[in-house]
């Protein structure tokens, strides 16, 4: 046997060992040398649970177009979570269920994040943004990510939803409690917190529609909970049950991932002055830049399908049998040195940039106009308002393999 031979055995054999359901405390830090791993060593990466975890970028693609995939998960996520709220709301939504239901929740929906839509709030979001710098400016010490990023998307995304922004703290504890059951190896006291959310978060949301169904007229451009309601009354088939899970899957999806993206970005461009300065110097247009930042940061990490066919990759990594649930690793697809040279560094100049962070097919992520709205604005404002900024302590990331965040990222203003 080789040199490169023995290599590239003793890489294949970290690499089947590696157990996404219980990863070692770095790969929260870091988990790029992990998915590196992977897809050197075992790109079709079997796991004990019996699912598939795909790392490598063609791969990903492949499966995530192919129309035969679905993604109700209905017998799996009964075996995981037992009966109850939790199970309901992840096989309600459309996040978890196929066509014609999909898109028959969706189309509702979708209005909400046309270009007109996004447009229309873009000078409420720099307000938003506005008053929450001169907040910081005020505090001198602060966590970015609990005192800044975090209070831009989860007001957008009330105001769209039409709830109280000034209910964000609570929409973000409870919402939590209902995602974290969805990473792939939870605690039987995670499913129950799970179970006890999802009721609470319907309990909260129920007035609200009741209200607007009580209304003589519903404007349904007014918000996604008079949308909803409005559809119903004109006869679309959706329950108050699906109408309440939607907008708890909105709220969760519309501002966990784009404060990880503006928190993350700033994380990273601290410690990058050649990228940053490109920013600040005007050299790079944020809205350019932010799609780099997205690929490399890529806050949803994870997703899922479950084939009904042979899938016989075309990439010659082997044939994954029907009936098998699939674990998408978007986050390792892009770092694919295969398809982006030198993954594991930020480069605005990067073109082509087919980054997977949004998804693919008729599941792509539905609030991607909207992050691609408010992102750009936030991050040029701290760059603009806040020159000063430094870290003012250890950056802490959260306990999460489905969403990459950062739970702590002390500043203060120099």
């Amino acid at each position: 046997m080789t040199g490169t031979a023995k290599i590239d055995q003793t890489i294949s054999e970290k690499a089947k060992a590696f157990n996404l359901l219980a990863p070692p405390d770095d790969y929260f830090d870091d988990p790029s040398p992990y998915f590196r791993l992977l897809r050197d060593g075992d790109p079709v990466h079997q796991q004990e649970d019996g699912t598939v975890l795909l790392t490598r970028y063609d791969d990903v693609r492949q499966v995530w177009r192919d129309l035969s995939g679905l993604v109700y998960k209905g017998e799996f996520f009964e075996k995981k979570f037992g009966k109850g709220p939790l199970l309901e709301h992840h096989t309600s939504t459309m996040l978890f269920r196929d066509n014609p239901d999909h898109d028959r929740l969706r189309d509702i929906v979708n209005p909400f994040f046309s270009q007109t839509s996004i447009k229309s709030l873009t000078d409420f979001t720099q307000d938003v943004i506005d008053r929450e710098i001169k907040k910081v400016k005020q505090m001198g010490e602060f966590d970015f990510v609990r005192d800044f990023a975090f209070r831009i998307p989860v007001a957008l995304i009330c105001r769209v939803i039409g709830i109280p922004v000034e209910d964000a703290d609570y929409i973000q504890g409870v919402g939590r409690k209902v995602l974290f059951p969805l990473n792939p190896q939870v605690s039987v006291e995670a499913i129950k917190q799970g179970h006890e959310a999802v009721t609470e978060f319907m309990g909260y949301l129920l007035p609200f529609l009741d209200e607007i169904k009580a209304r003589r007229t519903i404007d349904p451009s007014e918000s996604i909970l008079c949308a909803m309601a409005a559809a119903q009354r004109n006869g679309v088939e959706v329950s108050d049950a699906e109408i309440l899970h939607m907008c708890i899957v909105t709220l969760n999806g519309g501002h966990e991932t784009t404060t990880n993206l503006i928190s993350q970005s700033m994380h990273f461009l601290m410690d990058d002055p050649e990228s940053k300065r490109q920013l600040v110097e005007g050299e790079v247009a944020l809205p350019t830049a932010l799609e780099e930042l997205i690929r490399f940061i890529t806050p949803l990490q994870l997703q899922g399908r479950r084939t009904t066919n042979d899938v016989e990759l075309a990439s010659g990594n082997g044939t994954i049998p029907a009936g098998t649930e699939v674990v998408l690793a978007q986050a390792s697809a892009n770092r694919d040195e295969r398809v982006f040279e030198d993954p594991d560094r930020l480069n605005f100049a990067r073109r082509p940039n087919n980054h997977v962070a949004f998804g693919a097919g008729i599941h792509v992520c539905l609030g991607r106009p909207l992050a691609r709205m408010e992102a750009p604005i936030a991050l040029a404002s701290v760059l603009k308002e806040l020159p000063t900024l430094v870290r003012n302590g250890e950056a802490r990331f959260q306990h999460n393999t489905r969403f990459r965040g950062l739970e702590e990222l002390p500043v203060r203003l120099a």
